[in-house]
């Protein structure tokens, strides 16, 4: 009886659970960025080069360089994506691809620059950002589980609020499990905030607009920030 060689199952690598990270030198560890909408390719074929010698009869060719690629990403253009992008634009950073639930992924370091897509009618507003490939590792990693860090988030979609006067508007905060959130103010003259059990309450002191940001953490686990557009008025 012959025998195959190929006896396993050459399963692909399904795209959920990829993602985009980058390193923290606070932790050593690698957390996640910013939700994307792709993960373009980290470097572009070889070049070849032609060579021939006087006692072959054909034209051969040899591997030259390969070039590191700027990576163009599509994400959802939100205040809060946006700020997250901010903190490290126009740095050299250490970034990590995970390439779905197999947990292999792609090493490189590179520049963060950031942009907006044209806006049209009825069109969800998306933006780009791009990362600059300084240099890149020249095989994937075979398991990055240690190398990632769970992030804790919050789940809860975070409406504008529209205070009238001194009143209070309460938001129940859905969570990542441990989770916990905090919250601030970044004008307490207009809106003041309290978290109880990640329940949120905003109060209104005077007229004006402010941002209340959320930060979830979880004991061991990289944290989150969202925010909340508040207006007061009627005082």
């Amino acid at each position: 009886m012959i025998t195959l060689d190929r006896t396993y199952t050459d399963q692909g690598i399904i795209s959920a659970g990829s993602g985009l990270y980058v390193y923290d030198s606070n932790d050593s560890k690698y957390h996640l960025l910013i939700p994307t909408t792709d993960m373009p390719q980290t470097k572009g074929a070889p070049d070849t080069i032609e060579k021939t010698v006087l006692t072959d009869s054909s034209i051969t060719e040899v591997e030259g360089l390969q070039s590191n690629d700027q990576k163009e990403y599509t994400y959802n253009y939100h205040r809060d994506n946006i700020r997250a992008l901010k903190k490290y634009a126009g740095k050299v950073q250490t970034f990590l691809e995970r390439n779905g639930m197999d947990f292999t992924g792609e090493k490189f370091t590179g520049t963060l620059s950031m942009g907006r897509d044209a806006v049209s009618v009825n069109g969800i507003l998306q933006g780009k950002f791009y990362i600059t490939v300084n240099s890149a590792e020249e095989y994937p990693v075979d398991d990055i589980r240690d190398l990632i860090e769970k992030t804790a988030i919050i789940y809860t979609p975070l409406p504008s609020m529209e205070i009238e006067g001194t009143g209070s508007q309460v938001l129940d905060l859905q969570v990542s499990e441990n989770a916990t959130v905090s919250a601030t103010s970044e004008a307490t003259s207009i809106a003041t905030v309290t978290v109880a059990n990640n329940k949120v309450t905003v109060t209104g002191v005077a007229n004006g607009n402010t941002l209340i940001k959320l930060v979830c953490s979880a004991t061991g686990e990289a944290s989150s920030e969202r925010t909340i557009m508040v207006s007061v008025s009627g005082n």
